[in-house]
């Protein structure tokens, strides 16, 4: 897997085929494993990156980090790959990432993909919610973080032991700091009808986390945008209904 030192981080991405770059950042506490369907699927439409995001995956931990950074350490490495412009899709904190990179870099971008995800910031119940987490990743570790996530992220069992995997991989501190960093995001409402490139929402039919209600309110707040509603899918919809998630990005890329 190829690898580059990115804001005094080493990030490791996989890549395949050719043409416009398609970078699809993965969610919490998972890593780039979430889109290997993609990576396959969408190699003869385009060339398909697939990042890990600092601590995550095969990307060791290089200390704290905010949604900003995150998506600044991106940045980097697409100008290193000679990806830019691209197409930039998100699933869940990859679609928090993917909004603060286009807020940030939006003529860099030749489309943007929003998958199970949110422009608004926490509530206050959310927050506290984040800080229960934190700790509890802190004295019982990442599989007990898996344990209580998995219910609501799954729709189709079959995949709950897959992500459970890739969950429980996740290194704890790692788990902290994005729990910090997605608690203390920056809200992206208001930024939505700034948004002025072309935007697809995608979203899991059985979504508990980031329902469909949510994506329709991105839709109808992002000029032209369009949403993909993916039946039997969860928060979790590249990895439960990869074909079916596919399907619709090649649409959207194909214009």
């Amino acid at each position: 897997m190829p690898t580059r030192q990115i804001n005094g981080a080493e990030i490791h991405f996989s890549e395949n085929g050719a043409g416009v770059p398609l970078v699809l950042v993965h969610g919490f506490p998972l890593d780039q494993r979430v889109w290997r369907n993609q990576l396959g699927d969408l190699a003869n439409t385009c060339r398909v990156i697939a990042p890990d995001l600092r601590g995550f995956g095969k990307s060791p931990p290089s200390g704290p980090f905010t949604i900003e950074s995150l998506a600044d350490d991106l940045h980097e490495l697409l100008h290193e790959l000679s990806a830019l412009p691209c197409i930039l899709g998100g699933l869940s904190m990859g679609g928090y990432v993917s909004l603060a990179f286009a807020k940030k870099y939006l003529p860099e971008l030749r489309g943007l993909i929003l998958t199970d995800t949110r422009a608004a910031a926490d509530t206050p119940q959310g927050r506290e919610g984040r800080n229960a987490m934190i700790e509890l990743a802190r004295t019982r570790g990442s599989a007990a973080v898996a344990e209580q996530m998995l219910p609501k992220s799954i729709a189709d069992p079959a995949f709950a032991p897959l992500a459970r995997q890739i969950m429980e991989a996740c290194p704890a501190q790692t788990v902290q700091f994005a729990l910090a960093a997605m608690r203390d995001r920056s809200d992206y409402t208001d930024f939505l009808p700034m948004i002025s490139t072309p935007t697809l929402i995608i979203v899991g039919e059985s979504d508990a986390i980031t329902t469909p209600s949510m994506a329709e309110t991105m839709r109808d707040a992002i000029p032209g945008a369009t949403l993909a509603i993916i039946p039997g899918a969860g928060h979790l919809s590249p990895l439960e209904r990869p074909a079916e998630v596919s399907a619709a990005i090649r649409r959207f890329v194909m214009g």
